[in-house]
């Protein structure tokens, strides 16, 4: 699934590229596009295609949602792009690599205005990184949400770039609270509210059955045994490369 590319033309100006690394979503105003995570290797070359050949726009202005290499490893395809919208930790990262592009540090919110389209860019909270941004366009009531969810698929959390569960739990109530119909997760299949819904509560959930039990002075291993999440069987555990198991000690560090 990640490296097959699909896309799907939601109306004359948006489209999504659905693999390929994360989901790219492509918005055109007048002749210039916005773009959002940028794939990574050859991928990155077919999104460029896509928006200067296929639909004849100039790239203006892109969002990275966060810095890992498969959302963010794209963008020397999109060299000389004249604005780059990343969160001040992911930039810290990509900085890190060596990587060089105009940056637009976003710590809480930007908006754009893009022809009769608004674009509202915000930082949440943390969860799968700590420098996590989405992308809200209100008029559509669709929201873009890079790898703080993945459908359900599950949630991933990357431990050794800031990402916390805890946190995680929370911010994904937080995107609840945007009048939402449509996402694009940073993986998978578009997805509607529901699916969010479903969750936002497998998190919570987690989250409060593991406090409790720590509140009662369980172990991390009586954790493991005593919060078994059995009604929520079909939220998954990202593509298999989670488990879990995995989480609920990753919970369980995260509430002490």
């Amino acid at each position: 699934m990640f490296l097959h590319v699909k896309a799907v033309v939601l109306d004359a100006r948006l489209r999504v590229l659905l693999g390929g690394g994360g989901n790219s979503v492509i918005l055109v105003h007048g002749k210039d596009a916005f773009v959002s995570d940028l794939k990574f290797g050859d991928f990155a070359l077919r999104l460029r295609r896509e928006v200067e050949v296929e639909l004849g726009r100039t790239v203006q202005r892109v969002l990275l949602t966060h810095a890992h290499f498969d959302h963010a490893g794209g963008l020397w395809a999109f060299e000389g792009v004249p604005v780059v919208l990343v969160h001040p930790r992911s930039r810290a990262r990509l900085e890190q690599k060596g990587v060089k592009a105009k940056f637009v540090e976003v710590e809480t919110e930007v908006r754009l205005q893009l022809g009769a389209e608004e674009v509202r860019v915000l930082n949440l909270g943390s969860g799968h990184t700590d420098g996590d941004l989405v992308a809200y366009l209100p008029g559509r009531k669709l929201l873009i949400t890079g790898d703080l969810y993945n459908g359900l698929a599950g949630a991933h959390v990357a431990d050794d770039d800031g990402g916390n569960i805890g946190a995680l739990a929370d911010t994904l109530q937080r995107l609840l609270e945007l009048d939402v119909e449509r996402i694009v997760p940073g993986h998978g299949e578009l997805t509607g509210r529901a699916e969010l819904v479903r969750v936002a509560a497998y998190y919570q959930e987690m989250k409060q059955q593991v406090a409790a039990a720590r509140g009662r002075g369980a172990t991390e291993d009586e954790c493991v045994r005593e919060v078994t999440l059995a009604g929520f069987s079909d939220v998954g555990d990202f593509f298999g490369l989670d488990s879990r198991e995995k989480n609920v000690r990753r919970m369980y560090k995260a509430v002490q």
